[in-house]
């Protein structure tokens, strides 16, 4: 019996692992957001210059207090006939936190201690007709007021809590709105900017390299990190492992596919002596035999070459003889051939636009390409094949038949060896398979492009690209 336990996660690994898991990840940046926010807005409100005035009720102990001490001052004026000024200046008082208070006329408003320079008492000016409230400020804090009512008139009595650095929730609070909306909006973006980062990177490193290995590059990988544990790690170390065992599969197959065409060359060629020989001394009634097995030997030994070009083409281990040739030159040889090969079949070739340019190309390989593509649409067209010439930037070659046409989700296996498009199997309706597949490597190769498409009206076009030599 088998056991899977072995490859079952624990079912509190989430717990041991978190890091692993891309929840948790989102999660974690999600809070990291929140305290870099606050994080900043307390930053910037211990170096930020306030110079904004705030206000909170007054209750408790604090009240109380202040109510006596201004009930002994009143007391000690009228009762003891005893000045203002020897009242603040009496040992109880004078060792107490600063009080002031504040006249009607400011040059008249007292204090029991100097007043240090950078304190600013005409702050509370605003909150005399207040009840009593706890007044933050950047340098001190003030309790008050409260009314007294003296022989030297009318007063108001705070007391002031000297500090170098108000409460925190003070100073957020006294920060003005803008500023702490921007802290708030620069954090998150930044923040959200580099998890996001973080989080599509991978993601576009799979999409770039899905693209690039649909569209044949076999040795596209994704860029994924091996410290990478959460889920899209995971997902791109799978990737990358399946597209290694896709292009060691191809690879293969398209080797193997090499190596036998390679091995029947040398039987072929001894079966083609030996039916030459045999030809040589047979009677005249097994010379049609013969003959048969002559031409079915050259079609094979057609068919293992073409194997073999396809072969070496897709494994770019075919070497070019590049040259600087007109194309005008190598389109007018195949075209011959092919207004010569559409009249066997009652076939209209019509031609337009011309191709008076120099490209860099190996000509025979050019030259088999467009043959392939032209006997194709010869083989398929009802009646008229058009043939269309330009170039601009590069140089454009469009063939199109009056024929069937293909069905839409067959067109990219077109150019795939053996691929026929008809279920016949055998080489009148369906062809070796291999013309379209030597035609697009072989323009590949020359920095090309060839495309297939359907025709509105019915038929089926090769588009071929290809660039040209500036002078």
């Amino acid at each position: 019996m088998f056991s899977f336990k072995a490859n079952k996660p624990s079912a509190f690994y989430w717990l041991k692992h978190p890091q692993h898991y891309l929840f948790f990840k989102i999660f974690t940046w999600f809070w990291l957001t929140i305290i870099g926010t606050v994080t900043a807005l307390i930053f910037f409100s211990n170096i930020g210059a306030l110079n904004l005035v705030s206000n909170e009720p007054l209750q408790g102990p604090i009240e109380k207090n202040l109510a006596y001490t201004a009930k002994s001052i009143e007391r000690s004026a009228f009762k003891h006939k005893r000045s203002l000024n020897s009242i603040l200046s009496h040992t109880r008082l004078s060792k107490r936190k600063l009080l002031y208070l504040s006249a009607e006329q400011s040059e008249d408003s007292l204090t029991n201690k100097t007043v240090p320079a950078n304190i600013d008492l005409s702050l509370l000016n605003f909150t005399k007709n207040m009840p009593p409230q706890v007044v933050f400020t950047e340098q001190y804090q003030a309790f008050g007021p409260v009314q007294l009512t003296l022989p030297e008139g009318t007063f108001y009595l705070y007391e002031i809590d000297i500090n170098n650095q108000p409460p925190l929730f003070i100073r957020l609070k006294l920060m003005p709105g803008w500023i702490k909306i921007s802290i708030a909006i620069s954090a998150s973006l930044i923040l959200s900017f580099l998890f996001s980062r973080n989080l599509i990177a991978p993601i576009n490193s799979l999409k770039k390299a899905a693209v690039k290995l649909s569209s044949g590059d076999l040795s596209a990988r994704a860029s994924i990190s091996a410290n990478r544990k959460d889920e899209l790690g995971v997902l791109g170390r799978d990737f990358n492992s399946m597209a290694n065992q896709l292009e060691l599969l191809i690879s293969s197959q398209k080797r193997l596919l090499a190596d036998i065409s390679h091995e029947l060359r040398s039987p072929l060629t001894r079966l083609k002596m030996a039916t030459g020989l045999a030809q040589m001394q047979a009677n005249e009634a097994s010379q049609p035999y013969l003959v048969r097995i002559e031409k079915e030997a050259n079609q094979l030994d057609k068919m293992i070459a073409d194997v073999l070009q396809v072969s070496r083409l897709e494994a770019k281990s075919q070497t070019l003889s590049l040259q600087k040739q007109s194309l005008q030159v190598i389109v007018e040889h195949v075209l011959n051939d092919a207004q010569f090969e559409a009249k066997q079949y009652n076939k209209q070739l019509t031609i337009s636009g011309d191709t008076k340019v120099t490209i860099n190309c190996d000509e025979a390989l050019i030259a088999s390409a467009l043959e392939n593509l032209l006997r194709n649409a010869i083989k398929y067209a009802n009646n008229t094949i058009n043939i269309n010439l330009s170039h601009a930037d590069t140089v454009h070659i469009e063939i199109c038949d009056d024929g069937p046409g293909v069905p839409n989700n067959q067109l990219d296996k077109l150019c795939e060896p053996f691929f026929r498009q008809s279920d016949a199997r055998d080489r009148v309706s369906g062809g070796t398979g291999l013309g379209l597949a030597i035609a697009k490597n072989a323009i590949t190769a020359h920095n090309g492009t060839l495309v297939l498409s359907n025709k509105d009206q019915g038929g089926l076009c090769a588009n071929i690209t290809l660039p040209i030599i500036k002078e």
